[in-house]
């Protein structure tokens, strides 16, 4: 599960979810939320920590059990995703409304993320990855 590598990632660095929370820019409480369990982490902030501890997205997310190093920083760009998921779906035949159904989405969700209106949830992004076999690196790079 997601929230226990975000626990194990803070504690492996001897890091308290004071200071994630200050690194993210967020209170310890909706930190504390995150690892938790009781609130899902936005994929922006996903990737931050992603950064921070230099390990995939896909690894804290619990898509892969190889921690891989990620050497490179990434930053969230909403073009380079609307562009990747409408690819996705384009590669299927598929129509917005078919693409939300498979990831239990709107189809109104998936034009937003196709235009860059708004960025994909985190879990409607680890459901196409599932859902698609793909990497969630690739879908943001």
């Amino acid at each position: 599960m997601m929230f226990e590598k975000l626990k194990d990632l803070r504690e492996y660095e001897a890091k308290t979810q004071k200071e994630t929370a200050y690194f993210l820019n967020v209170a310890r409480s909706t930190y504390a939320g995150w690892e938790c369990g009781k609130d899902i982490i936005p994929l922006k902030k996903l990737n931050e920590l992603a950064n921070f501890y230099q390990v995939t997205i896909d690894y804290i997310a619990g898509l892969t059990t190889i921690q891989e190093k990620r050497l490179k920083k990434i930053d969230i760009d909403l073009t380079i995703i609307a562009k990747n998921i409408r690819l996705i779906r384009l590669s299927y035949k598929m129509s917005q409304k078919e693409f939300a159904e498979s990831i239990q989405s709107s189809q109104s969700s998936i034009h937003n993320y196709e235009t860059g209106k708004t960025l994909i949830t985190t879990m409607n992004a680890i459901e196409l990855a599932k859902t698609y076999h793909i990497s969630l690196e690739q879908l943001i790079k």
